[in-house]
């Protein structure tokens, strides 16, 4: 089987990429996605792709420069160039580096990926066979799935025995969970790992012995769960083990837990995979939709979609949700299961929405397309077999239409965000607090605040809290327990902590030089 690794700093095109590939029809399989050169490069030698499909201009490190290290490595995979940049320059240089061919993402087609990867498959079978790795044993699995968990693969690890012998006994699946808790103000000082260690012993009374469990713990708020199991644990039997988990939680911690449950998996290798679905369910509770637990598979049919459509009824509304309701229905489109009318009913019903926000919109997409859909079956003659190719387009516009009109209103929220975070920077700030007086979603101001200030919220209000700091400092003799609690730390150790980080000093040591 021909393995695969998509690498592109935009979620979307890489979900284009993944639903435009016929997968089974061409023997492949995804290996996994990277959005940079650097997360690119390491997972070439995680994975050991035969074949890479390239971004070239990526934030940390660019294609060019990936494609440069990698090839340095034993058995280099084929790369194929993936660009929004029609340079011949830089297409000149991939080249040199020994890139087989190149592709403009705005001209990407299934028939012309299909016969790349035709391509590249038989450059691949000249090549010599690679060595099989040795048998795995079960401390070894067990190990592999601990680093698949953090996403810090062990590079000796791998070194001594690759996973790729891997199968799961008969009859079992395993499933990945991922355990967000929320109201972390509500924890006392102090509390350290109870949160999280008392989650895990929820977790390992609720399932049976016969279940293989591993937990990892992403941050303080987050945890991640592999859970193994034979067949007999449906859909319904998890969903009320879940339940009580949540009740627990709710009852002895006085915290809210929301759960992101993946599609249950054989394949060990697809480990990665399983954990990007869990994380990716908890940000499918949108337009409406409200539960504590997010089972992947229940976002991803044409009912649930279909009514998160018709529940986004004005425009920004509908560009708050937009990527994330347009990787749910890349994803759909990818899933073998898939009906052809209900896809094309849903591409159709996302046209129409956009048609009926404003004028502006409807030619601006009538341009974007160079044709008007004004029914379902003109919409089905039109598309045919390219409703994948069509909706990577869709997505495209999209993005260029928020970039060409939607820049003001983020730059006028955002200015209302720090102007917010300025006037109460003697308080408690959270992103919740600020998006709720903006009235917009945590999310959408998390994305558009790094759009126009290139930094994340959460950096912006520490940086604005330690430059009050400093004058705080050196004022009226204040203590540094004192000031941290006049700027709503209840830690002075953690406010250290973050004032080291922004001005590469200590608290004393600040106070001590000025």
């Amino acid at each position: 089987m021909t393995s695969i690794l998509i690498v592109d700093d935009e979620a979307l095109i890489r979900r284009g990429l993944e639903s435009l590939i016929p997968w089974e029809r061409l023997n492949c399989s995804l290996a996994d996605q990277a959005s940079n050169g650097a997360e690119g490069l390491e997972k070439i030698r995680r994975y050991h792709p035969d074949i890479v499909f390239t971004d070239i201009k990526m934030p940390q490190m660019d294609g060019l420069q990936m494609i440069e290290k990698a090839l340095l490595e034993p058995d280099p995979p084929l790369f194929i160039i993936l660009s929004a940049y029609n340079d011949f320059e830089l297409v000149r240089s991939a080249m040199r580096l020994g890139a087989i061919d190149y592709l403009i993402k705005l001209n990407l087609e299934e028939n012309e990926l299909v016969s790349l990867i035709q391509s590249a498959q038989k450059m691949l079978s000249k090549r010599p066979k690679r060595l099989q790795p040795p048998s795995h044993s079960e401390d070894f699995k067990r190990n592999f799935i601990k680093e698949m968990l953090q996403m810090n693969a062990d590079k000796s690890l791998f070194a001594k025995q690759l996973p790729e012998n891997f199968a799961l006994n008969d009859n079992c699946f395993y499933r990945i969970l991922c355990f967000s808790l929320k109201d972390p103000e509500a924890v006392p000082t102090g509390s350290g790992d109870l949160p999280q260690n008392y989650l895990d012993n929820i977790c390992m009374e609720q399932f049976p012995e016969r279940a293989d469990l591993c937990a990892h713990h992403l941050n303080p708020n987050t945890t991640i769960l592999y859970v193994e199991y034979r067949d007999g644990m449906d859909q319904d039997i998890l969903k009320k083990k879940c339940q009580s988990i949540l009740n627990s939680v709710r009852r002895y911690l006085n915290r809210q837990l929301t759960i992101g449950i993946s599609a249950p998996h054989r394949n060990i290798m697809h480990l990665a995979a399983a954990r990007e679905e869990a994380m990716e369910s908890l940000s499918f509770q949108v337009s409406g939709i409200d539960t504590s637990i997010h089972f992947y598979t229940d976002f991803l049919n044409a009912d649930s979609l279909k009514h998160q459509l018709e529940l986004l009824n004005t425009e920004s509304m509908f560009f708050e949700e937009a990527e994330n309701l347009m990787l749910q229905i890349q994803k759909f489109l990818s899933q073998s299961i898939a009906k052809p009318e209900d896809a094309r009913q849903i591409c159709f019903l996302l046209i129409s929405r956009l048609y009926g926000f404003d004028s502006k919109i409807r030619d601006f997409f009538i341009q974007w397309f160079g044709r008007e859909y004004t029914s379902l079956s003109q919409f089905d003659q039109m598309i045919n077999q390219e409703l994948a190719s069509w909706l990577l387009h869709l997505t495209q516009g999209i993005d260029h239409y928020s970039h060409q009109y939607m820049t003001e209103i983020y730059r006028y929220k955002v200015k209302k965000a720090r102007e917010y975070i300025f006037e109460n920077r003697f308080q408690k700030l959270s992103l919740n607090e600020v998006a709720s007086v903006l009235e917009i979603t945590p999310s959408y101001l998390s994305r558009i605040f790094k759009k126009v200030t290139h930094q994340s919220f959460s950096d912006y209000v520490a940086e604005v809290k330690i430059e009050e700091a400093k004058s705080l400092l050196l004022k009226d003799n204040n203590r540094i327990y004192e000031v941290s609690s006049m700027l709503g730390y209840d830690d002075p150790y953690y406010f250290s902590k973050v004032f080291k980080k922004i001005t590469q000093m200590t608290p004393s040591e600040f106070i001590a030089r000025n």
